[in-house]
C-alpha cells in the first residue's frame, strides 16, 4: 500500500468505518473468518458488522459461531488480523477512503 496513513493496525480501528465500508469488509471476508472474529471481537464493531449482513448470511455465520465457540484463541486472533488485511486491501483498491480518522465506503463501488 502506498499510503501508510490508511493502514489498519488493529481490529479496533474498524470502529471508525461507516456501514458501507463495513459491508465491503464483510463481503470480502470468508464466513468462517467472520464467525471467529465475532466470537471475540469488540461487541460494538461486531454488532455493526452483523447489522450490515443480509439475514441468510447472518444466520449462517451464527451457526458457524456456535460450531467454533471452543476454538483456540490464537485462531481467533489470526482471524482479527486477517480482517485487518482485508480492510487494507479494500483501501488500496480505492473502495474505501480515509478522511481524518474515519473510513468511508465509496458509493459508486457498491457492485464491486
Amino acid at each position: 500500500m502506498n499510503n501508510s496513513e490508511g493502514v489498519i493496525k488493529k481490529f479496533e480501528e474498524l470502529t471508525y468505518f461507516d456501514n458501507l465500508a463495513l459491508l465491503y469488509v464483510c463481503r470480502e471476508t470468508p464466513p468462517h473468518t467472520l464467525a471467529l472474529v465475532f466470537l471475540e471481537g469488540d461487541p460494538k464493531i461486531t454488532g455493526s458488522m452483523l447489522g450490515v449482513l443480509d439475514p441468510k448470511r447472518r444466520e449462517y455465520i451464527h451457526s458457524l459461531m456456535s460450531q467454533n465457540k471452543d476454538i483456540d484463541p490464537i485462531l481467533r486472533e489470526k482471524a482479527r488480523d486477517g480482517i485487518c488485511l482485508i480492510a487494507e486491501n479494500l483501501i488500496s483498491r480505492n473502495l474505501i477512503s480515509k478522511e481524518g480518522r474515519f473510513y468511508f465506503g465509496k458509493e459508486n463501488s457498491k457492485n464491486f
